[in-house]
């Protein structure tokens, strides 16, 4: 049986739940067609199954539960959803990856060599089942030269720009171009793995060198080093994420499973520390194996982090990977885009109220060719205005939990530091 204990929270049980170590199995009963579940212990799972849809592990939650024999002591309706959430998973995945196919087969066709990046090869290779890695988009890496033509080649399948997203920094460049959209798949094709403001220097070079042969979708491409896609992870949950998304936190403990004896740990820590990554690494791979059982060896961990983490900074960290709140939200709208000075203040005002015609028609395609175009800046100024007052009114609830401040300030500290 699923240890639920009366002091877990749903957090705590559906962590409990995805870790290596549980969930643990007891008698081993057979279906019938008339069988009931168990009705003991059944309160908590109406809310560790909402927060596993929230956090899109639902499908990961059900083959863990399905593999331990557990479907007795859930509730029927809680093992439904988790049913459901597994085959609706699969079904959109399955298109997805069609779609995908198109994709790689014109790049691979055009001779544009490509690296597929996170859920598409992660859904594949190491879950080994594309229903247990939910996913809406795809991130394809492409060397700098050809990112023209494979935007070219995308747009000639009738791809279109993906509406921009609010949270996208219009201040500094982009470490890929926007989202294309073909059908119902969003195409991201990046030149590197951090955006050039990261405080972390990848050796793009150094990736595709260390890139190995894969098969995604049917088709012959290249997916990055085990030791490169782990760092990628880390770098990805930690320093993109701040640490939000357990779904991210599961890849990292998933892809660890998946490798074992065949990640070059060493290298993984001297690649960090070359990338200038280690305390983004050490923080992701310590809540890996604190919290999923992730097999993280000791002297890793000492090596990334000497020093190591104070327990502040894991709390808050560990807190953070389920609230949805991003340490990055416990600043200023201005301090998350780097703005510091009055001008560069208004600077930022600017560039994002006043957007190119491309940029305004993805996100108000009424407005292309409109006459009344100029006015559709007004309709920006007050989407602007809302999205700021949002920002503001949830930062002041934050700042009014003390204790969350304190531990999350910490924690924003300490990614943020030199």
């Amino acid at each position: 049986m699923v240890e639920t204990r009366p002091d877990l929270g749903p957090a705590e049980l559906l962590v409990l739940c995805l870790a290596d170590r549980g969930p643990k199995t007891g008698d081993r009963r057979p279906e019938t067609g008339d069988q009931q579940p168990e009705t003991t212990n059944q309160e908590p799972w109406p809310a560790v199954i909402a927060l596993a849809i929230r956090e899109h592990v639902a499908p990961r939650l059900y083959r863990r539960l399905k593999d331990a024999d557990v479907r007795v002591t859930l509730p029927a309706e809680a093992w439904k959803q988790l049913r459901r959430a597994y085959f609706t998973s699969g079904d959109r995945n399955t298109r997805l990856f069609r779609e995908l196919r198109t994709v790689l087969e014109r790049l691979r066709s055009a001779g544009i060599p490509v690296i597929v990046l996170k859920g598409a090869s992660l859904a594949e290779a190491v879950y080994g089942d594309v229903a247990l890695r939910p996913m809406c988009d795809s991130d394809l890496l492409v060397p700098q030269t050809d990112l023209a033509r494979a935007e070219a080649v995308l747009f000639d399948l009738g791809g279109v720009h993906k509406q921009f997203q609010e949270k996208e920094s219009r201040r500094r460049p982009k470490h890929h171009a926007p989202p294309i959209l073909i059908c119902d798949l969003a195409i991201e094709l990046h030149r590197t793995i951090v955006t050039p403001a990261a405080p972390v220097r990848v050796d793009v070079a150094g990736l595709w060198d260390r890139a190995c042969p894969a098969t995604v979708a049917g088709i012959e491409v290249l997916s990055l080093s085990p030791e490169d896609l782990l760092l990628h992870l880390c770098l990805h949950f930690c320093y993109d994420n701040g640490c939000v998304g357990l779904r991210y936190l599961c890849d990292i403990a998933e892809t660890i499973r998946h490798f074992g004896s065949g990640l070059d740990w060493p290298r993984i820590a001297d690649r960090a520390r070359k990338w200038d990554a280690t305390k983004f690494a050490g923080l992701s791979l310590h809540l890996a194996r604190a919290m999923l059982g992730a097999a993280v060896p000791d002297d890793v961990l000492e090596r990334l982090v000497p020093e190591g983490i104070d327990q502040r900074v894991l709390a808050a960290a560990q807190e953070t990977v389920l609230s949805q709140t991003s340490p990055h939200q416990w600043g200023s709208l201005f301090d998350a885009q780097g703005a510091r000075s009055p001008e560069e203040k208004a600077e930022f005002f600017k560039e994002r109220v006043f957007l190119s015609r491309d940029e305004m028609a993805a996100k108000y395609p009424a407005s292309r060719g409109s006459s009344l175009f100029p006015l559709y800046y007004a309709l920006r100024l007050r989407d602007g205005v809302r999205a700021y007052t949002f920002h503001a009114l949830r930062r002041a609830r934050l700042l009014l939990q003390r204790r969350r401040r304190e531990r999350h300030n910490a924690l924003h500290n300490w990614l943020t530091r030199p």
